[in-house]
């Protein structure tokens, strides 16, 4: 990489990093380039508009020109296409059915499914929607809003059983989805459909809000209990590389989301 570019973008990443506007001489003392070269490469920086100087305390941050190019960036973000490598390096690792999904009018929707190497087909397709509380993917994505949204999906939306293990008591949906918050990933254990299994790992932007969520699912023929606690890292370290495209930093503290409906 040019030298120059190099110098430009190392500063531009310190200022985004720092916890305050910066004066010229820690930027030049913290990334050992002298102070002349800082202020040169400052200045042609600020005449652009991608850092800004305090009129008063004469120190630095990042300008408004920043947040222009992380819009554009943002608007030509397509989740799908950005996860699709990394969903087929899953199925690929796992021999399972991956899956991507979006929470949309109380509902989780496929919008991304990558066939496994199962000699069975599952019947989820693109588009299909399923219920949020029975799946795997539905709780990640629910466990991310606020606990009044919770509620409010119990009392609008109910918690009608799909099978013998869907959790249906209210109390215990609430216990659950706290610890699927905490742990970072769910699993659905027969209670969506009988004869699959699924561990599902939230999806989050630039803000640290979950946007989508993957899945690793398969037939309980393969994907045994053992099996898919022991696929829970994977899932994690797939949905962090796609959360990290769309511009998330796992360092950044994340609080649930407030919204109730995510739209593709």
């Amino acid at each position: 990489m040019n030298q120059s570019v190099r110098r430009a973008i190392t500063i531009l990443e310190y200022l985004a990093q720092a916890e305050g506007p910066k004066g010229l001489g820690a930027i030049s003392r913290e990334l050992a380039i002298n102070k002349s070269t800082s202020y040169r490469f400052l200045s042609t920086l600020e005449e652009a508009g991608y850092v800004r100087r305090e009129s008063d305390t004469r120190r630095y941050s990042l300008g408004s020109k920043v947040a222009w190019l992380a819009a554009k960036f943002l608007e030509g973000v397509d989740v799908r296409e950005l996860a699709r490598p990394i969903l087929k390096e899953l199925a690929r690792e796992s021999g399972e059915t991956i899956h991507l999904a979006l929470l949309d009018r109380d509902e989780v929707v496929y919008i991304d499914k990558i066939e496994g190497q199962q000699a069975v087909e599952m019947a989820s397709r693109v588009g299909s929607r399923m219920p949020v509380h029975a799946t795997a993917l539905g709780k990640v994505l629910l466990a991310s809003l606020s606990e009044s949204q919770w509620q409010r999906y119990v009392s609008e939306i109910g918690l009608k059983p799909r099978t013998p293990n869907t959790i249906v008591d209210p109390g215990a949906f609430f216990e659950h989805l706290h610890q699927v918050r905490k742990q970072n990933y769910a699993l659905d254990n027969l209670e969506n459909e009988e004869g699959i299994r699924c561990v599902a790992a939230p999806i989050r932007d630039h803000t640290g809000k979950t946007v989508a969520a993957l899945s690793i699912t398969g037939w309980t023929v393969s994907m045994t209990l053992e099996k898919v606690e022991s696929l829970v890292p994977l899932a994690q370290k797939g949905a962090l590389a796609i959360s990290e495209r769309l511009g998330f930093s796992h360092l950044e503290e994340q609080a649930p989301d407030t919204d109730n409906v995510h739209k593709p």
